[in-house]
């Protein structure tokens, strides 16, 4: 319906941004990402199974950096896709805004308001930074933790193979082979770590098309419920009618408007 597109969030620079960039996301996780996705995440079930058939009592000391690790891309994944949302409305009025002065620009020029222009763009970018720095703060700590993970988890695990083996319950042989299962293990899932927050960016984009093409518009023109008028006769009476934008909900376009228009009669409004 053509109320859709009065709305500031679905205006032409705003739709136009939203295609391209969630278009752009969905292609950046399709293809060679998602069959690495795929393949490490994989990869490292086969590693934790493996380490789990050799000796169970070492293989289940990663548990907990396993886990560890699934919760902070859970998380870096729901922040990413979260901001992805956030920041999409904020760059859809800056598009709309930066459309409307390019289609305008000779008014924009004629009454000086370059600048006033200028200061409500820089205003929405401003909007975008202080909002994302929490959120990428939050994505750096998860960052460093994947680095500093393995180590400590090598460490954790060298440590356990230690007691086990004092306590005659585990061959020295099979320390190497498990600890390397389970590094290997953890080191295939910090691969979808590193990609959580593209991951997040193309849900948010996959979420917004699916919302677009799940839409039921409010009218629907090809229904045929409702009153059919019977005595029709073409004749067209508009009586006080008032009209306004919806964008701009203060200027009063059409104020009282009085006008009969007859049938075949042809009418232009200027």
């Amino acid at each position: 319906e053509v109320a859709y597109f009065d709305r500031p969030e679905n205006s032409s620079g705003a739709i136009c941004n939203q295609l391209s960039s969630n278009a752009a996301a969905i292609e950046d996780m399709a293809g060679t990402r998602l069959g690495v996705i795929c393949q490490a995440l994989s990869m490292s079930t086969f590693g934790v199974l493996l380490g789990f058939f050799y000796n169970w009592q070492l293989t289940i000391t990663i548990i907990i950096p396993f886990v560890i690790l699934l919760i902070a891309t859970f998380i870096q994944i729901r922040l990413s896709s979260w901001l992805k949302k956030e920041s999409d409305l904020i760059y859809s009025q800056a598009s709309t805004l930066a459309t409307e002065v390019i289609n305008n620009m000779r008014t924009v020029k004629q009454l000086s308001m370059e600048n006033e222009v200028s200061r409500q763009y820089s205003n929405m970018i401003s909007q975008i930074l202080k909002m994302s720095w929490r959120p990428d703060t939050l994505c750096a700590a998860v960052f460093a933790l994947y680095w500093a993970l393995s180590p400590m988890t090598l460490g954790l695990l060298y440590w356990r193979a230690l007691i086990l083996v004092e306590n005659n319950e585990l061959d020295m042989s099979n320390i190497v082979m498990i600890s390397a299962f389970a590094m290997f293990a953890l080191e295939s899932l910090n691969v979808v770590g590193m990609l959580a927050n593209r991951i997040g960016v193309s849900f948010a984009a996959a979420h917004a098309f699916f919302d677009l093409f799940d839409r039921i518009p409010t009218i629907d023109n090809e229904s045929n419920k409702g009153q059919e008028l019977t005595n029709f006769s073409g004749e067209t009476e508009f009586n006080q009618v008032k009209f306004m934008y919806p964008t701009r909900p203060a200027v009063l376009v059409l104020n009282k408007l009085q006008l009969s228009i007859k049938s075949g009669q042809r009418i232009a409004l200027v």
